[in-house]
């Protein structure tokens, strides 16, 4: 049995250990109060900074706690912590005149209540244009109702920027329509999800056919179905482009549609599919076909013309090459002065018939742009005096005086294209004498500009001919063309040369002029601007002196199958003790190779049996690669002169050719 000592001090020990634990049970409740105190203010401090309207009621609808934001989205005026404990139970009544349906307002706060069943973003529409959303939320603690949260959230801006959003997008989409474009919208499966009713109209189909459907099974032709895929995988990694395709419209018709296609996103940025404008260019895509078809056609005539004019030259200079040639070989023989006037005469009808095939062998080559223009030096004054020994000797024939003058400060050298620029003082200065019956022609030349690297200058042909009529001028460059039926009846000509003279001006970046007055004479202006060069520029002049022994004994193969031009050739070329083969095809000529040696081939182009280029290959493969071989041609095009050097020709000689240029071809490379 305890002592009473004892006793007491038990009993101190227990009192002791209980007040511990009241103390500690004190210090819990006021960490826990503390906390509790803490949690609340920061729920509060983040209820009244919220941006959305907020206002929480207890079971009683007495209200704890609402926000600054709500007092303003609803005009109350007083501060949210006046509020706290005011009876909510009218305030719908109070607030229904903010709202377009306030009955419906107030019946459906009072059903949300009944049902205790939480709700979230219904839509308000207010009387002043804003639009709130609405959210309800029951509080319910242990299988008790505790009371409610209200939260409403301004999406006016949000509600705006949708609508415009629709209207643009319908404003497009009526744009589209109306300018018969097609839009399609594709979900990331190539599912159909939109087509406007241009699309319909230009696919033939209605919507309800092909909504749900993959767009590449309905439209796309088999050979195309790769390309569209390709540009629907280029959609996802975020690709736009437009492109052409070929497609079946329902009644199974071809048409062709441009796509302008781009990824589809939906609000949030997340691409959704594919959506493309459609435009119908069937009409145009026939076009483009009728027009490459045209153009084939166009390339095939122009070939056509190349090959005729190759041959129409081949058939006419034959035939002038057998008649300049004869006559110049006959020229050289004794003749009765009568004789030698009508040869005379032919030779002379036969060089202006030559100017004629010129003329428009000319033409055709500057048309088709083939003409390539030389850049050589040469001298400007040799040229011209040149020209003016040629034509004073047919001005003299008409009685007329044929006058020169030139600038002395004419550049030495000059860089150009001497042979076109003779060719055009040429056809001007034969013109004027043409067309003057009586007084003079006359060519000068002066320097209009010049400095250490150019010279510009001016040359000028005047007459006191027939002139021309002032509504003329404007036409006389086109080709074909002359002042009158009466004009070419007696003077003649193929209407081509002004033309050409004016193609080969501004080929070479020149300028001409025309001052004329009908019966007063014609005064024709030429201005160039050409590089000043040095005397090594100019090309080695060829000279036909020689020593005739240098061609003694050489031994020439003549190919040719016109028996007047081998005789021609021939005869030339015996005169200075040549030995001449004749072979009248190419298969002779390379029989007669590969059994006997020679020191060059003069070779004609066309021929029968095998022609000249068939033949050169065959020789150049199985004979030999040094034997000189020149190609005897009538044809004037580059690209027959192209072709005869492809073919291991080394040279060529176009006909009808002088003696003087057949035996400088032949001294180029026997001696």
């Amino acid at each position: 049995m305890l002592t009473k000592k004892a006793l007491i001090e038990v009993l101190e020990r227990e009192r002791t250990a209980r007040l511990e634990v009241e103390k500690r049970f004190d210090e819990t409740i006021a960490r826990q109060t503390a906390e509790l105190r803490r949690t609340a203010t920061r729920f509060s401090n983040l209820i009244s900074n919220m941006q959305d309207g907020v206002l929480l009621e207890d079971e009683n609808r007495l209200i704890v706690l609402t926000n600054e934001r709500f007092c303003a989205m609803f005009a109350v005026p007083v501060s949210p912590d006046i509020l706290i404990g005011t009876d909510c139970s009218g305030s719908a009544e109070q607030s229904k005149h903010f709202f377009i349906n306030p009955e419906e307002f107030v019946n459906r706060i009072d059903y949300l209540l009944s049902q205790r069943k939480k709700v979230i973003g219904e839509i308000l529409h207010l009387t002043d244009g804003r639009t709130f959303t609405r959210d309800y939320v029951p509080i319910i603690i242990e299988e008790t109702y505790r009371g409610h949260y209200w939260k409403y959230t301004d999406i006016t801006s949000q509600k705006r920027y949708e609508e415009a959003l629709k209207r643009s997008e319908e404003k497009y989409r009526l744009l589209i329509e109306n300018m018969n474009l097609g839009m399609l919208e594709v979900d990331m499966e190539g599912k159909i999800i939109y087509a406007n009713q241009s699309f319909c109209k230009m696919s033939g189909f209605e919507k309800e056919e092909i909504y749900g459907e993959i767009a590449e099974n309905i439209f796309t032709r088999s050979e195309n179905r790769a390309l569209v895929r390709d540009k629907t995988k280029s959609r996802e990694t975020g690709n736009m482009d437009a492109y052409e395709l070929e497609i079946t419209n329902k009644q199974g018709l071809i048409k062709w549609w441009m796509i302008s296609g781009a990824p589809l996103f939906d609000q949030e940025g997340n691409q959704i599919g594919s959506t493309g404008i459609h435009l119908d260019i069937t009409e145009q895509k026939q076009l483009e076909f009728t027009l490459r078809e045209a153009k084939q056609t166009a390339e095939e005539t122009a070939k056509a013309k190349e090959i005729f004019l190759a041959n129409m030259s081949h058939e006419i200079r034959t035939p002038m090459n057998a008649i300049l040639g004869l006559g110049n070989q006959l020229l050289k023989t004794e003749l009765l002065p009568q004789q030698r006037s009508f040869l005379e005469s032919i030779n002379h009808a036969a060089e202006n018939l030559l100017v004629v095939i010129n003329d428009i062998l000319d033409f055709s080559k500057i048309e088709s742009g083939k003409l390539d223009l030389e850049s050589i030096g040469f001298s400007l004054h040799d040229l011209l005096m040149q020209i003016s020994s040629m034509l004073k000797s047919k001005t003299e024939e008409k009685g007329l005086t044929f006058n020169l003058e030139m600038d002395p400060f004419i550049a030495p050298v000059l860089i150009g294209d001497p042979f076109r620029i003779n060719q055009i003082l040429l056809n001007l200065l034969s013109n004027s004498i043409k067309f003057t019956e009586k007084g003079s022609v006359s060519l000068s030349c002066k320097v209009e500009e010049s400095n250490e690297n150019e010279q510009s200058v001016e040359i000028m042909v005047s007459d006191t001919g027939i002139g021309i009529d002032e509504n003329y001028i404007e036409k006389i460059f086109r080709k074909f063309s002359q002042e009158s039926t009466d004009v070419a009846r007696k003077y003649g000509g193929t209407g081509l040369g002004m033309a050409i003279t004016k193609q080969l001006v501004d080929l070479m970046d020149g300028k001409i002029s025309i001052q004329s007055k009908k019966n007063h004479g014609t005064q024709i202006t030429i201005g160039f601007t050409l590089p000043i060069g040095h005397e090594l520029e100019k090309p080695a002049k060829q000279i036909i002196s020689f020593d005739q022994s240098l061609l003694q004994d050489k031994k020439i193969l003549l190919v040719e199958d016109n028996k007047v031009n081998r005789l021609i050739a021939n005869t030339i070329l015996t005169q200075f003790g040549i030995h001449v083969t004749e072979a009248v095809n190419g298969e002779i000529a390379v029989e007669i190779l590969r059994k006997t040696s020679f020191d060059l081939v003069l070779m004609d182009m066309q021929m029968p049996v095998m022609d000249g280029v068939t033949a050169t290959i065959m020789i150049r493969k199985e004979i030999s690669t040094t034997l000189p071989i020149v190609a005897l041609t009538a044809h004037a095009l580059k690209s027959e002169q192209s072709r005869c050097l492809e073919a291991g020709m080394d040279d060529f000689l176009s006909k009808p050719f002088t003696e003087e240029k057949l035996l400088n071809m032949i001294l180029k490379y026997l001696v």
